[in-house]
């Protein structure tokens, strides 16, 4: 007698930053993930402000969190994905905690490092970020960088890089590069902009060109629109939709991140990385105090809209299944595959 045929299992889905920074990785953030099926997500392992001993100090507390919690792990291997598990793939933001040493890079590769950019919002040792007046590209400490990364199998993150110096690295990389919370800059240039009250920000400048994107799928990279600065489902769909048409289906993801947890010295040390950071909040000025606090942005999405009858449903009607095993997780699972050793 034979046996049933059975649908092949779908990939797991891939939340590349879904906590922005350490204090959004949670015990209920994880279980929030394996409820939505998020096989792989995203930590930003410290504060963007951290020095090299900070650092230390918050990735470590991350990975404490990740291993009280009995189904979730540290990913270090994508052979490590399993089904009903979640991996944490560890990430910073900026890399002012290396300083100008590759050594130090080493070392946070050492202790689980597996995904990482080259600048934040100002220039780095590595390169220019986002709003750098002049964008010089990658430095000679830069190219060692995306050198090391790679012979370490760490994955590289060109959302926050300036133009010229994301192009460097696409240029050099032997691996592919992913864009892990990124909107297309056509878009938002055609408007509206949903804007984050109070931050000063240039999200237009933030945003990925399409040149950039194009020439990143060109050698396998993938770029995720993030739901969070989408604003509404609708929004999300049209950024995946122009991706898709961009670069093709094999090169777009989906991102969703989490709540903001801060504290009120955490807010006055943002201010040189985002600027009004102190005045987010939900429908009015935020009360810090002592302790965290979770806001949730205006108008703005979190994780739960990865749920299959949400996105998933939207993407269902469009792509099929296939192009939506692809966008929410296949495609960031093949560049985790290629990537990390």
């Amino acid at each position: 007698m034979s046996n049933p045929t059975t649908a092949p299992a779908l990939p797991p889905t891939v939340n590349p930053v879904g906590a922005s920074w350490f204090e959004d990785l949670s015990t209920e953030l994880l279980d929030q993930c394996l409820a939505l099926g998020v096989g792989v997500v995203g930590c930003t392992a410290n504060d963007t402000w951290d020095d090299a001993l900070e650092t230390m100090e918050n990735l470590q507390s991350v990975k404490r969190i990740v291993e009280a919690h009995p189904q979730a792990f540290i990913l270090r291997s994508a052979a490590d994905i399993q089904p009903g598990m979640v991996g944490v793939l560890l990430g910073l933001q900026n890399p002012k905690a290396m300083s100008d040493s590759i050594n130090y890079l080493e070392a946070f590769i050492d202790m689980g490092l597996r995904c990482q950019s080259l600048a934040f919002r100002d220039n780095s040792y590595w390169g220019c970020g986002f709003s750098a007046p002049t964008d010089s590209g990658l430095s000679h400490i830069g190219t060692l960088a995306v050198r090391t990364l790679n012979r370490r199998g760490v994955v590289i993150d060109l959302s926050h890089s300036g133009d010229r110096t994301a192009l460097d690295a696409v240029a050099l990389s032997e691996h592919p590069v992913i864009f892990s919370h990124s909107m297309a800059r056509t878009l938002l240039g055609q408007g509206p902009q949903v804007e984050w009250n109070g931050v000063k920000n240039n999200l237009l400048r933030r945003a990925a060109p399409d040149e950039l994107v194009a020439a990143a799928a060109a050698k396998g990279g993938v770029v995720c629109p993030d739901a969070r600065l989408a604003g509404n489902v609708d929004n999300l769909l049209k950024h995946i939709d122009h991706f898709v048409r961009l670069a093709g289906i094999d090169h777009v993801g989906v991102c969703a991140q989490d709540d903001w947890h801060r504290a009120a010295k955490d807010a006055k040390r943002i201010q040189p990385y985002l600027p009004g950071y102190d005045s987010v909040g939900s429908k009015g000025a935020r009360n810090f105090g002592s302790d965290y606090r979770v806001y949730r942005m205006e108008d703005q999405l979190g994780p739960p809209v990865l749920a299959a009858d949400r996105l998933g449903a939207e993407l269902l009607a469009r792509y099929g299944a296939d192009g939506t095993a692809k966008i929410m997780g296949g495609n960031i699972l093949r560049v985790l595959r290629t990537v990390l050793q």
